[in-house]
């Protein structure tokens, strides 16, 4: 397969993440959309993609404004690809065609993800974020917070207690945190963000921590 990776729209991306991604949707505040395409049109880089990768602003307003997160990374399930060969060729664009002081992005671990794409790519890890709050179980099935805004105007754990007592919170698992340096060097960025480089998750640890 011809190897075609270029720049895309959001509307080329769509019908991928749809599809084959977990989420569903597209990210808010996105601004660079990536493609890895087969073989099309007159000069042969415009075909149909079959991966993409999305990078935005952050959804975590408190990180800095000079930095982009990968906010969306996916393929079709039918091609045999390596993603990290398409993630490091568009960190490569971005470093050489933005002003990004570094790229972060998490792997969930509640999808199954311990970071293996971004290992592969010298991506750094500094840590893991908390379970949130995603939803609550309830008689008639799991709630996502995002409908207990749209029927009640908040997805709080003690507001919803009194309306729907019966209702049990549920929380994610932790989502691990890497970064990748662009225009700063990786000390510059540890020091500002009181980060630490740490040792890599193991798919392992994965395993048992979903077992226990």
């Amino acid at each position: 397969m011809a190897d075609f990776m270029t720049g895309a729209s959001q509307d080329e991306a769509l019908p991928l993440i749809k599809t084959f991604h977990y989420s569903r949707k597209m990210p808010s505040a996105s601004k660079h959309c990536f493609a890895w395409r087969a073989e099309g049109g007159f000069f042969g880089d415009t075909g149909e993609p079959f991966a993409a990768a999305i990078y935005g602003i952050p959804v975590n307003r408190h990180w800095p404004k000079d930095s982009v997160e990968l906010q969306r990374l996916v393929r079709r399930d039918d091609v045999d690809i390596q993603l990290s060969q398409f993630v490091a060729w568009s960190l490569r664009w971005l470093k050489l065609n933005a002003d990004y002081s570094f790229a972060l992005s998490y792997a969930d671990t509640g999808q199954g993800h311990h970071g293996g794409i971004y290992q592969a790519t010298n991506w750094v890890f500094v840590g893991s974020r908390d379970s949130a709050h995603i939803g609550f179980n309830t008689p008639g099935g799991f709630i996502h917070g995002r409908s207990c805004n749209s029927r009640f105007g908040t997805r709080s754990i003690d507001k919803i207690a009194i309306i729907k007592p019966d209702w049990v919170p549920v929380y994610g698992r932790p989502k691990h945190l890497y970064i990748y340096p662009l225009k700063q060097r990786l000390n510059k960025i540890l020091q500002r963000m009181g980060w630490e480089s740490l040792p890599y998750p193991k798919p392992e640890q994965l395993k048992l921590e979903s077992s226990e």
